[in-house]
């Protein structure tokens, strides 16, 4: 297994080249990647100085792009000479055809990132670009024992982050501000967004000319449960320190970090600059509310005289709102069902309000009224008298 990692520097190189297990660094210039920073000349530049130091450049052009933008891209690569990359990482496939049409020698890492969670869909990649395709860059929100599976099984190696900032949101619009011109290249704003929802912790957000990004703000760590991907034959583990980068330097303590992997990955991970998690790595559950969400037929048979109240909605840990469908007194109902079937007591010290915050003692047809959180309670749930 090797480690790769974006640089923006010489000095970033130089700590890269005292790495073992590094091979290979990623270059991202304005033009062509959603976060890129480095003009043509500072590209080929670090290009060159890469390979003088044993490491393999490999490009970034991760931007999609409607077709006026490729015909536009293209027309300014004709001035580039791609050959001076050991390999092009692209994730719109319409710039993984040109490539391989164009420049048929030149290694393809295929960024799979969305969308591209099941096997079939993976191997489909590999059967449609190859001979070109060198690499797949797979999603984090792959579970661990899928990943191993796809490491064993796909025809070409994988690639997955070990570390690094979690995207919640991309916009390819601007949505901090009016626009960020070509000439402003160096320049990101970069924010700490505030919603209603999470007003108390606010998440990192960053503009750049390709669009608008948003951040969890914990950060994507696996570096201390590796074994079993590296059994399986992971191929490359990506390392993106871009988010703590200072004055062109995308890479700090790269060096240090990469030793630590080895020899006490959980101080490493205890001592991150920030809190550090792997919310995705043992198990996906993201789809577990769909159950709840879609499974109201399970109950419909309760819907009748006994089913007083139906739960409109809430805040989770803090109430939930009800529509009484029928009157009933509080002292007859001690039963709540939710979508998936399951019966849910009502915990003796929940207290039903009316709208105005009143404590009351019965409910009559069509009132709302709200009551403390009761755990699993969701939308379409049903209060059942006794």
């Amino acid at each position: 297994m090797i480690f790769n990692t974006f640089v923006g520097s010489l000095e970033d190189l130089d700590r890269c080249a005292r790495v073992a297990n590094l091979g290979e660094v990623l270059l991202e210039p304005f033009l062509l990647a959603r976060q890129g920073k480095l003009t043509a000349p500072e590209v080929f530049f670090l290009a060159e100085e890469a390979k003088k130091r044993g490491l393999r450049p490999v490009l970034v052009w991760d931007i999609l792009m409607t077709e006026g933008v490729m015909m536009q891209i293209v027309d300014r690569l004709c001035d580039w000479d791609l050959l001076n990359f050991a390999a092009i990482r692209v994730c719109d496939p319409g710039a993984a055809e040109w490539l391989m049409i164009h420049y048929p020698q030149l290694p393809i890492q295929l960024i799979v990132e969305t969308g591209n969670h099941n096997f079939e869909a993976l191997t489909g990649w590999c059967e449609l670009f190859a001979g070109c395709l060198e690499r797949l860059i797979l999603s984090i929100e792959i579970p661990e024992n899928k990943l191993i599976k796809y490491c064993q099984k796909l025809p070409v190696p994988c690639e997955v982050l070990g570390v690094g900032r979690i995207l919640l949101f991309y916009s390819p619009r601007s949505l901090l501000a009016e626009h960020i011109s070509e000439e402003n290249n160096q320049g990101f704003l970069e924010v700490k967004a505030r919603a209603e929802e999470n007003g108390d912790r606010p998440l990192p957000a960053v503009e750049t000319h390709h669009g608008t990004f948003l951040f969890l703000d914990k950060d994507w760590f696996i570096l201390d449960q590796l074994e079993g991907l590296q059994k399986a034959g992971l191929h490359t583990l990506r390392l993106d320190l871009r988010h703590f980068g200072k004055n062109g330097n995308l890479a700090p303590d790269i060096d240090q970090i990469c030793e630590q992997i080895f020899t006490d990955p959980v101080t490493l991970k205890n001592h991150w600059q920030t809190e550090a998690r792997s919310p995705f790595f043992k198990a996906n559950r993201t789809t577990s509310i769909f159950s709840r969400m879609k499974s109201k037929s399970k109950i419909s048979h309760y819907r009748n005289d006994l089913c007083v109240a139906e739960a409109l909605g809430g805040e989770s840990g803090k109430y939930i709102v009800f529509q009484v469908l029928r009157p009933f007194d509080i002292s007859e109902i001690n039963q709540v069902v939710i979508p998936t079937g399951e019966k849910v007591n009502i915990p003796e010290t929940v207290t039903f309000k009316n709208l105005q915050g009143y404590p009351i003692t019965k409910g009559d047809r069509d009132q709302i009224i709200i009551t403390n959180w009761i755990k699993k309670v969701t939308p379409g749930s049903l209060i059942l008298r006794n």
